[in-house]
């Protein structure tokens, strides 16, 4: 191998340990810790069923992921799932964080007696912390029709 053939070489090593380098600090990203939410969803002490229950990260509150989690509820029981800009993010459960509960109700068969306050993120009253451990029924979410 001449000289110039041997720079070459050297030269296409540098480059490709520099790109794998750069790839590398990108797989360093922590993805979102997720935890299991479940609970149930109640309307005036009644299980609210026909609907999906979404949980807006609440920026306010240091919440700043970018995902949606969300459940459809049935017979007053939700099961959260991430769906996140990241495909490795999504997933079940939520990451960790404050969130605002409110219920999406534009779905054949859902209830109509909801409070507007809350269906939306920014009028919802409803506040919830995800966390590793919680209590029980920590995410049992009750909403009023008044």
């Amino acid at each position: 191998m001449t000289t110039k053939q041997a720079r070459g070489v050297r030269l296409l090593a540098a480059v490709l340990c520099a790109l794998g380098s750069v790839s590398l600090a990108g797989c360093g990203r922590a993805e979102f810790k997720k935890v299991p939410v479940s609970g149930t969803v109640t309307i005036d002490g009644k299980p609210f069923s026909g609907g999906v229950l979404h949980f807006y990260p609440d920026p306010a509150k240091g919440n700043n992921a970018r995902a949606d989690c969300l459940s459809p509820v049935r017979d007053g029981k939700f099961n959260l799932l991430t769906t996140a800009v990241n495909d490795r993010d999504s997933g079940s459960g939520a990451p960790v964080g404050w969130y605002k509960a409110y219920l999406f109700t534009d779905v054949p068969g859902a209830p109509t007696n909801i409070h507007p306050r809350f269906t939306t993120p920014e009028k919802t009253t409803v506040e919830v912390e995800v966390v590793e451990n919680p209590e029980a029924g920590a995410y049992d979410i009750k909403f009023t029709s008044k």
